[in-house]
């Protein structure tokens, strides 16, 4: 009994030269396969064990209900469609151009959008018919001259290729066909999948068997005495749907844990301190100079030993910089003011400190008595009318000469101050004066967002103001930090705070 194959295909009709004998493709999901099957003398059986017809259909029914269409090549008169029993390996030459023209005719007849997949079944030997190819231009052979054009077109096409190559392995080959065959198969598949055809990548597929997103095998290798075991995988890998388990296998077996190692090792490498974004803690008491040198081996408060960073020394032969906290002290009670002639409830303001001030003239504004109301409004608009220069210059006037300046006065620029919190800053506020020594060596004074040098490091005041230990807390930020192979400059910060293995990026200096 024929194979249901053969009877629609004797049931179309006879063969027509260069068409062969049309039948309905068969129904299925997923892409068209067009296989294209070498029929010339020179390919060997598909199967040693099977006659060629029933070994080509045992091949499509490796599909599974997947769509496919059948042309069977040979020369340019010489190739037929869908017709099995056409398969008698009895072409008299082989024109690959021509067998793909036939393919994308095939492929035009469906719907657009139709996803196809070429299979080329040959042993890739070109041998076309010279009487088909004569413009072949001058200085150029058909041979090599068809073999340009077929490459030309499957690019063209635009449509994934496989082959499969049937025959002796490459290192068998002998003479022209060895030196052209496996050359022109490359050719081809580079041309119609673009870079995923590159050796590397398809090297990769092979030794994890199995087909990527970005990773696929293109080219497999038959030998005549494999037959359907080695065709029958191969022609389902190809049918299958790309997985991206060879990318996710790539990633977990060598990406991962080469990053996480080199994550570890960069983290090790920026783990000491300090780094870029790292703080250093000076704790600051009035009028006490705080010496500093750099890296100098030294024990944290933590009980860590460090050789980088900031350390403190005793005196300033050894140091690098000081750190003195400076506090202005002001006499704001008006020592020295003749008073006579000043009214008692500006008199009484004189004695409080900058808060109880604020507070006095803001509850006889909201709660006082007409009199206290309409005295503290006067002298808040007073107080805000003075020029802060002005108010500085009256506050700074030592007790000794402030005779000649009005007690009325003294007492708007004390409320001015009150109010203005820039002035308070300016003047109330403690400083700290970094002077540094060598060649180099100043003296300045430094406010947040200042920036300095103290020996080879760079730093940014990040903060400046009461708490700690001691009077004040500057804390330094590390700006610039030279390091093994410039690791601490190169990689950013984020990384670095996320990758030291370290609790801390703050240290108080010791």
């Amino acid at each position: 009994m024929l194979p249901a194959f053969v009877l629609l295909s004797l049931l179309a009709g006879p063969a027509q030269p260069g068409q062969g004998a049309p039948s309905p493709p068969p129904p299925g999901e997923g892409p068209v396969i067009l296989f294209l099957v070498d029929n010339s003398a020179s390919l060997p059986p598909l199967d040693p064990k099977s006659e060629r017809v029933a070994a080509l259909e045992k091949v499509f029914g490796f599909l599974h209900g997947q769509r496919y269409r059948l042309i069977l090549f040979g020369g340019k008169n010489e190739i037929y469609v869908d017709d099995v029993s056409r398969y008698r390996n009895d072409g008299q030459w082989t024109d690959f151009y021509n067998a793909f023209v036939k393919a994308r005719q095939v492929a035009a007849t469906y719907p657009t959008g139709t996803e196809f997949k070429l299979v080329l079944v040959t042993d890739a030997i070109s041998d076309p018919d010279p009487k088909d190819w004569k413009d072949t231009p001058p200085g150029w052979d058909p041979r090599t001259h068809s073999m340009r054009k077929t490459v030309e077109l499957v690019r063209e096409m635009k449509i994934p290729l496989y082959v499969m190559l049937v025959g002796d392995p490459v290192g068998e080959v002998t003479g022209r066909d060895r030196e052209q065959s496996p050359g022109f198969v490359l050719d081809m598949v580079q041309a119609a999948n673009g870079a995923a055809a590159a050796p590397l990548a398809q090297t990769v597929a092979a030794f994890f068997q199995d087909d990527g997103v970005l990773l696929r095998k293109f080219v497999f290798r038959i030998a005549p005495k494999e037959g359907l075991a080695k065709i029958e995988p191969v022609v389902k890998r190809i049918a299958a749907p790309p997985r991206a388990g060879i990318e996710l296998r790539i990633f977990g077996y060598f990406v991962l844990p080469l990053a996480l190692i080199l994550v570890s090792l960069l983290g090790l490498l920026v783990r000491s301190f300090p780094g870029p974004g790292d703080l250093e803690i000076l704790e600051l008491a009035v009028n006490q100079p705080l010496h500093v040198v750099t890296d100098k081996i030294h024990r944290s408060p933590d009980g860590t030993w460090s050789a980088q960073g900031l350390s403190l020394v005793e005196d300033t032969l050894t140091a690098a910089a000081s750190f003195t906290l400076q506090r202005r002290e002001l006499e704001l009670t008006g020592q020295g003011l003749d008073k006579s002639g000043l009214d008692p409830r500006d008199a009484a303001l004189l004695p409080l400190d900058l808060d109880t001030l604020r507070r006095t003239l803001e509850a006889a504004t909201d709660g006082g008595s007409r009199e206290d109301k309409i005295h503290a409004l006067n002298l808040d608009y007073a107080a805000r009318a003075l020029r802060p220069q002005e108010a500085e210059r009256l506050l700074l006037t030592p007790p000794a000469e402030r005779p000649r300046v009005p007690a009325l006065d003294f007492v708007r620029a004390k409320a001015h101050l009150a109010l203005d919190e820039e002035l308070h800053k300016r003047l109330a506020e403690p400083r700290v004066q970094l002077t540094t020594y060598g060649r180099d060596g100043a003296r300045r004074e430094l406010a947040k967002g200042t920036a300095l040098r103290v020996g080879r490091y760079g730093f940014i005041v990040h903060e400046l103001a009461r708490g700690g230990r001691k009077d004040v807390r500057l804390a330094l930020y590390y700006d610039k930090v030279p390091s093994l192979l410039g690791l601490k400059t190169v990689l950013p910060d984020l990384f670095q705070r996320a990758f030291r293995f370290r609790r801390s990026r703050q240290r108080v200096v010791s």
